[in-house]
């Protein structure tokens, strides 16, 4: 008796733990479908900044350093500005 009981239990646990997943396999199936059918751009993708312009390297730009900070000669030919943003 007590070896029918364990079979039957054993048997019910097992059919208990079957995983129905033709309603899974079915909703996926839709959402590849509806992948298919999606152009392949992405009608939702934004759209492209534009670059930055470059500085034109034929020009000269002059920048204030008048009461800053600087190392050499006053009247040099090339300053170097190093600028921090602390936000």
């Amino acid at each position: 008796m007590n070896k029918l009981l364990l079979v039957v239990t054993a048997v019910a646990g097992l059919v208990g733990c079957q995983q129905d997943t033709k309603n899974l396999e079915r909703k996926l199936d839709q959402i590849i479908a509806k992948l298919d059918k999606m152009p392949a751009g992405g009608a939702g993708a934004a759209a492209q900044r534009p670059q930055r312009p470059e500085p034109d390297r034929s020009k000269t730009y002059a920048v204030p350093v008048a009461g800053d900070f600087f190392d050499g000669p006053a009247d040099a030919k090339v300053t170097l500005v190093e600028a921090y943003d602390y936000a």
